[in-house]
């Protein structure tokens, strides 16, 4: 999107994401992230795995990703950034998946994810994962720009990217999960909004591409290659740069497609 915004931006009707790309547009749409990338770095320094037995003996917790998501978060809609998102000219609906009924929670998290990778690995080309659902989790959004506040907007990003235990159970509105346990690219929710006709769907690995590239409606974009940071990768020297110099590369691979959904 930092490629080609000057050329689509004007034109989007609605954006929808969750997890990692709900903090990624909110970041863009702050005005702020080139500064959230640098705090992000900063935050990471001393950084060595995902897990911390020093913190877990200090009576920390050994996961230290969500204090560092909450701070980048924090630091990114202050001075002004939270005022741009509200003042977005579209909505910016983000999804979160609540539990399904009368199963606990610690249960529902550990199956949920489990379908969810199950599903991933036996259809290599699905893009949009169904068993979740079937198992009774429940979606839930919202408009970005009706958070009151900075905290808000922090505590529905990280609700949407809610992942026990690298981060805590989500909390904005009662106990909610990762919304990819929804659909990882929720095109469904922009496409509820009234005039949006055509969707750019932004993926982050590769599929075979006979999955991707233009669908009806909609155009597939995925990196031909697989990216170098793994999720949850939040160490010192995670290759954070070298994933955003991927897409760079990738944008003008997938432009012409783009230009010939816009125009038809």
């Amino acid at each position: 999107m930092q490629e080609w915004g000057d050329a689509l931006w004007p034109r989007v009707g609605a954006v929808a994401a969750c997890s990692a790309g709900a903090a990624v547009v909110t970041l863009i749409l702050s005005g702020r992230i080139d500064e959230a990338r640098e705090h992000f770095a900063s935050r990471r320094v001393g950084v060595r795995g995902l897990f911390s037995v020093g913190r877990l003996r200090r009576g920390e917790r050994p996961f230290p990703h969500d204090e560092i998501y909450r701070a980048t978060l924090e630091y990114a809609f202050a001075d002004g950034g939270f005022e741009r998102i509200r003042k977005a000219p579209f909505p910016v609906r983000i999804l979160c998946a609540s539990f399904p009924r009368r199963i606990p929670k610690m249960l529902g998290i550990a199956v949920g994810l489990a379908l969810y990778e199950a599903e991933k690995r036996a259809v290599p080309g699905l893009l949009h994962p169904t068993l979740p659902r079937k198992l009774g989790f429940e979606e839930r959004w919202w408009d970005a720009r009706e958070c009151e506040s900075p905290s808000d907007l922090v505590e529905l990003v990280l609700s949407s990217s809610s992942t026990p235990p690298f981060t805590n159970l989500g909390s904005f509105d009662g106990p909610l999960l990762d919304g990819s346990m929804i659909d990882n690219a929720p095109a469904f929710l922009a496409e509820g909004v009234p005039g949006v006709d055509k969707n750019i769907v932004l993926l982050t690995r590769p599929y075979d591409p006979a999955h991707v590239g233009r669908r009806g409606h909609r155009y597939y974009v995925a990196p031909r290659e697989p990216l170098p940071i793994e999720r949850w990768d939040y160490r010192e020297h995670a290759p954070v740069d070298e994933t955003f110099d991927v897409g760079r590369r990738e944008a003008p691979h997938h432009r012409d497609g783009i230009d010939a959904l816009l125009s038809s």
